[in-house]
């Protein structure tokens, strides 16, 4: 895996979501069907809008500090700010924003677990720049993330920063 370009953005989003609780292992496993479920909920309601819509993984739990089988992973979609979303079943929404160090990755399935691991271990937590700040960080697909582990997609990882 390569060290990824990184740059500094103000980012505010909308997104609709499906929550897991439990593992990562687990999570991985059920993520395509919610994925799948969240599209379904999008193109029902016409959410789903060209050159504007963007999907994303985001992790609210710390894995050093939270059980494993408590931590709280959502698969998100973003939404236009303007959209009024009746949240229904599974599917609810949330904003949120600020300050992020955006770390862009090319990444084989296999290598997310790394690039995690630089962006927290090797890259913010030895920075003299910035200093981590409390609010959610996550993945969002530039491209649609690899079926296999021989292909390779473009995925940024935002950290949220002071």
């Amino acid at each position: 895996m390569e060290k990824p370009m990184i740059t500094v953005e103000n980012y505010e989003v909308e997104v609709i979501y499906i929550r897991f609780k439990g593992t990562y292992t687990e999570f991985r496993k059920n993520s395509r069907n919610m994925f799948n479920e969240l599209f379904k909920f999008a193109k029902k309601y016409d959410l789903i809008k060209e050159n504007f819509t963007k999907v994303m993984t985001i992790y609210h739990d710390n894995p050093f500090v939270t059980d494993p089988n408590n931590l709280r992973t959502s698969v998100a979609m973003t939404v236009p700010s303007n959209t009024t979303i009746v949240e229904e079943g599974i599917i609810g929404t949330m904003k949120f924003g600020g300050k992020y160090a955006v770390l862009h990755y090319e990444l084989s399935l296999g290598e997310y677990e790394q690039a995690w691991k630089y962006a927290y271990s090797d890259w913010i937590l030895k920075s003299d720049k910035y200093t981590p700040r409390d609010s959610v960080p996550f993945e969002l697909y530039v491209t649609e993330p690899p079926k296999d582990f021989k292909k390779k997609s473009k995925t940024d990882i935002y950290i949220p920063i002071e």
